[in-house]
């Protein structure tokens, strides 16, 4: 991360180089980057040194969505999509009569909200999950 792209070809330069110290290799097709801005920017690669970056507009960090816009609806759309795979796979269990209410709920609790509020400590906080989940 970086402020300026200057700033960030100097930082994967050291970090390429610290790299190269210790045996590892920075691996072009792998290594995405991504600006974060209000107005659309333009779609170059980034050129430092030998490697040549591709410029994304959407990308997964540590299981979060992140696009250019900082825009949150696309994760909070995953999460709930996320959800209800989870809700429909155990169906069964849930529906179950051998179950009583109090061990669906433990089960809800455990397995089913920790998928929707999974990275929710970064979404902003005027973001209103319940208009999302009317929507559906």
């Amino acid at each position: 991360m970086s402020r300026s792209e200057n700033a960030l070809k100097h930082t994967l330069f050291n970090k390429g180089e610290e790299a190269r110290r210790r045996g590892l290799i920075v691996n072009e097709n792998e290594t995405k980057y991504m600006q974060v801005a209000r107005a659309m920017l333009n779609d170059e690669h980034l050129c430092c040194g030998k490697y040549k970056f591709e410029h994304v507009k959407e990308l997964s960090y540590l299981g979060s969505q992140m696009n250019q816009t900082n825009s949150n609806s696309s994760e909070i759309q995953a999460r709930i999509l996320s959800e209800n795979r989870c809700y429909y796979a155990s169906g069964k269990l849930l529906k179950s009569r051998a179950l009583n209410r109090s061990s669906k709920f433990k089960i809800y609790k455990s397995l089913m909200r920790p998928v929707v509020t999974y990275g929710c400590e970064a979404w902003p906080f005027e973001t209103n999950i319940s208009e999302y989940l009317r929507a559906e």
